[in-house]
């Protein structure tokens, strides 16, 4: 048996090394608010990376609460998703940003443990911030933001 050495003629294309961007790294996420959470969002949250840094202060505020706070859907065999209320038009309006992973993880998680959604659980977050009556860290978090 001969062994026979086979040359590929054509040049081997250099990969490049260099380190990706955060931006390159998580993928652009949606979620779905209705129209008038999204208006408040828009008022509250601007800057650079208003999505992430939205979703980084709602985990701050309410994240310890997540964690104690009895189930969102009681039945958890069946996830919980947005739905149109009956009998009125509901607007909704797409949030498209780069979250950060370690925040995006977290909010599957929470969403995971009380089976809803990652946009049931987003929306429902953005509606407490918007209803509550604030404490002095939470109006001191909507100055911030």
């Amino acid at each position: 048996m001969k062994l026979k050495l086979i040359l590929n003629p054509k040049p081997i294309k250099s990969k490049s090394w260099k380190a990706k961007s955060p931006r390159e790294s998580m993928p652009v996420c949606t979620l779905i608010l209705p129209d008038k959470l999204y208006k408040n969002y828009l008022k509250n949250w601007n800057g650079s990376r208003p999505g992430a840094t939205c979703l980084k202060d709602l985990l701050e505020l309410y994240g310890p609460d997540l964690q104690f706070q009895e189930k969102l859907n009681p039945d958890s065999a069946l996830m919980m998703y947005q739905k149109k209320e009956e009998g009125r038009r509901k607007e909704w309006n797409r949030l498209n940003f780069r979250p950060d992973l370690e925040d995006w993880n977290l909010l599957g998680n929470y969403a995971r443990k009380h089976g809803v959604s990652k946009c049931y659980l987003f929306t429902f977050l953005l509606s407490r911030y918007f209803s509550d009556t604030p404490s002095p860290e939470v109006s001191k978090k909507k100055k911030v933001a």
